[in-house]
């Protein structure tokens, strides 16, 4: 009898993300931007684009890309990066309809370092770092501190936090263990809190945490 391979490793294809997207199983997809990265955003002391720097955002397992576009229309320079083309499409799609400017490439998060290295400074993670084989969690946080220019930051808003173990995608995820492993890649830890503004389907559930990278 053939047996199907654990999901995890199925996580790690192309292939499995095109074919959720085709048959629209997507409850990942909010069908909008996120409600804490708008609030984020827009506080005093989040890097604001200016008449002589653009920063430059890139949004790993973007998916449909509600929070790429949402950053473009605030002036940003923006990078939208998916494992399968089919949510690109509809993004770059979207962008030109509403006369946005932004970036998207269809590749894999972990060869962004070799193509991307100090090249944003900013990172948003969202359903990304839950989405991936566990197992390569250290590996992700590795590549982003490898793309981050120095003194940059990773504006993560973490989920699932469930008391039971959930085995995905997205995977569980835990606040020790989510430290911990941007702390070895070279981040220092800002700040940590829930999000008073979430998605009422995920309120309490995720945390926004904000990483410096270090010198």
């Amino acid at each position: 009898m053939h047996e199907e391979a654990p999901v995890a490793s199925n996580v790690s294809s192309p292939t499995y993300w095109s074919e959720r997207y085709r048959r629209g199983d997507t409850p990942w997809d909010l069908g909008t931007e996120t409600p804490a990265f708008i609030a984020l955003v827009e506080r005093i002391d989040f890097p604001k684009p200016t008449e002589h720097w653009r920063p430059a955002v890139v949004v790993p397992g973007c998916g449909y890309g509600h929070d790429a576009l949402m950053l473009a229309r605030r002036g940003y320079q923006v990078t939208a990066v998916d494992f399968a083309p089919e949510p690109l499409e509809y993004l770059e799609h979207t962008a030109r309809l509403a006369g946005l400017e932004l970036r998207t490439l269809c590749c894999n998060v972990f060869d962004l370092p070799s193509t991307h290295p100090n090249a944003f400074d900013i990172v948003l993670e969202y359903t990304c770092y839950c989405a991936i084989d566990p197992a390569q969690r250290q590996d992700y946080a590795n590549a982003l501190a490898a793309i981050v220019k120095p003194n940059g930051i990773v504006a993560g808003l973490f989920f699932p936090f469930d008391e039971t173990e959930r085995s995905g995608p997205p995977f569980s995820v835990r606040e020790d263990e989510i430290r911990s492993q941007f702390e070895r890649a070279g981040f220092v830890l800002l700040s940590s809190e829930l999000p008073i503004e979430s998605h009422p389907s995920r309120a309490g559930r995720e945390r926004l945490m904000l990483f410096r990278k270090l010198l």
